[in-house]
């Protein structure tokens, strides 16, 4: 195929998917942000230590807390305020009418958790902005941290006291009889590390609340944060300075000549599966384009999944399907939702407040709240109608601690322009390790007719440059293919073990020697 053919169709999939998502600038995973109280400013650090400003103007900036889209969440503490800021940098309101904000922490499913120092009260917000009391008749609450099953933990500053809550709200006493307890934040072994503002001095506490002192000789320690290597950096309030402690406790100044260092976040990695997007020839019968995905994790996950044809036809792809229909099926078989014309959908603002209501009021799109499990998208032609389509499904709840774990099309692979297109999109920030596969023969054990005898895989990046390709895993990358447990069952089909950054991919899977039939495509996220 000719390189000019082959961008013409990368642009379709992975080019269409970028087109239809603004592209935002991420921040750099390992870079430190810090509340400069008296300044009213949030410096950002690079792990070298160059220092820059994030944002300014602010009133009263206390606590830091990233959501696991990347975005960063600021307790205002004077202005009674909680800003976000976007990974570009976009400011906005996210809550306001607090009295002291000061402690800010995100629970596994993405709902942010406020210490109102003023109001004595913790509170809850959705990843929506939906705000609740989560508790109440404290006395001064400060730092908030959660540890890995769940609980909250909350320093409450005036009676010198670290609760415990449980996801449920049950509320019991973690330690007491401190001075003036400030920032929380765990280490990577389950222990409870505080700052101990009054006192001068880090105390930490083992998971069963054995206390000893970390470090002493401080002034006014106030914001923790481990970094990836297991480092204690300690905003030190009094000294203007942020100081890091290595896991044996050796001391270092960090920076110096700050303005009332407060809260400190690390910028850690975010990266997931946002989006996957196939597009084939629809026929008829069993040979109609069928999408298929993994959440994994403990709670509900909300995607949208669509059914393109007609816009396919302004990126100059010829016969595309001019009225898809798309079906939402479970485990088991059942039809969840089904759509033609996404107009009509039930939730169609919703679509819209996602950025992804389809070009064309023909096509079809589906927005659900699914739990954990294996789900079916299949998508047909109206009346039996065929043609070029693309079926996709797009992670818009990054919030949650469940995962698109992994995803897969299944088509019938023809030659030239009709060949299965994949794509996929890499959000988020850091690496994905992934393994891609094409399936064929495999797919006559479960009685599909016509499989493709031997596919074949590329890996192409945004540009449309080949990253890697297979024909029969076996011939290259054999011990990390079988080392994913996920090897193809016949030799003659592909895989491809990669580590992507975040961007768009484009899979292509055609048959050797121009050879059509049924085949199936797969990327499963690998850690």
């Amino acid at each position: 195929m000719k390189r000019t053919a082959l961008l013409h169709l990368l642009v379709t999939v992975a080019g269409l998917a970028a087109a239809l998502l603004p592209p935002s600038a991420r921040a750099a995973v390992g870079d430190l942000y810090e509340t400069d109280f008296s300044s009213d400013t949030v410096f950002k650090f690079t792990p070298d230590g160059t220092a820059s400003t994030y944002a300014a103007g602010l009133n009263g900036p206390y606590g830091l807390a990233f959501d696991s889209s990347g975005n960063l969440f600021e307790a205002d503490y004077n202005s009674g305020t909680i800003f976000k800021f976007a990974p570009d940098g976009t400011q906005s309101t996210f809550a306001s009418g607090l009295n002291g904000p000061i402690g800010v922490a995100f629970d596994s499913s993405g709902n942010l958790f406020v210490a109102d120092q003023f109001s004595n009260t913790i509170f809850k917000f959705t990843p929506a902005g939906a705000k609740s009391t989560f508790a109440s008749g404290l006395n001064g609450p400060a730092g908030l941290a959660f540890d890995s099953s769940g609980n909250l933990f909350e320093a409450d500053y005036n009676s010198g006291t670290i609760f415990k809550f449980t996801s449920a709200g049950t509320k019991s006493t973690f330690a007491s009889g401190l001075s003036g307890p400030v920032g929380l934040a765990f280490d990577s072994s389950g222990n409870l590390f505080e700052a101990d503002y009054n006192s001068g001095a880090v105390f930490k506490f083992t998971p069963d609340g054995t206390k000893s002192t970390f470090a002493s000789g401080l002034s006014n320690p106030a914001g923790l944060a481990f970094d990836s290597s297991g480092n204690l950096f300690e905003a030190d309030q009094g000294s203007g300075t942020i100081f890091t402690f290595t896991p044996a406790g050796t001391k270092n100044p960090f920076a110096s000549g700050l303005s009332g260092p407060s809260g400190l976040a690390f910028m850690t990695s975010t990266v997931r599966l946002s989006n996957i997007s196939t597009r084939l020839l629809v026929q008829t019968g069993n040979n109609v384009l069928i999408g298929g995905f993994i959440i994994s994790g403990t709670g509900p996950k909300t995607l949208v999944v669509r059914a393109l044809g007609p816009t396919l036809s302004s990126f100059g792809v010829p016969g595309a399907l001019q009225n898809p229909t798309l079906g939402l099926y479970n485990a088991a078989g059942t039809l969840i939702a089904f759509n033609d014309n996404w107009g009509d959908s039930p939730n169609k603002q919703q679509i819209i407040d996602a950025h992804l209501a389809p070009p064309n009021t023909a096509e079809s799109a589906i927005l659900a709240t699914l739990d954990p499990g294996n789900y079916t998208a299949i998508v047909r032609g109206a009346n039996n109608t065929t043609g070029v389509a693309v079926v996709e499904a797009y992670d818009i709840d990054a919030g949650t601690s469940s995962k698109l774990e992994n995803i897969s099309t299944r088509g019938f692979v023809q030659t030239g322009t009709k060949v299965m297109i994949a794509g996929a999109i890499v959000g988020g920030s850091g690496s994905q390790k992934v393994i891609v596969r094409a399936l064929g023969p495999t797919l006559s054990n479960f009685g599909v007719a016509n499989a493709l005898a031997d596919p074949t895989l590329e890996l192409r990046d945004i540009n449309g440059n080949l990253i890697q390709s297979n024909d029969n895993w076996r011939s290259t990358q054999q011990a990390e293919i079988i080392a994913t447990g996920l090897q193809p069952s016949y030799d003659a089909e592909s895989a491809i073990v990669a580590t992507l950054a975040p961007s768009n991919y484009t899979m292509i899977v055609r048959g050797v020697n121009n050879t059509t039939g049924v085949a199936l495509v797969e990327v499963y996220r690998l850690n």
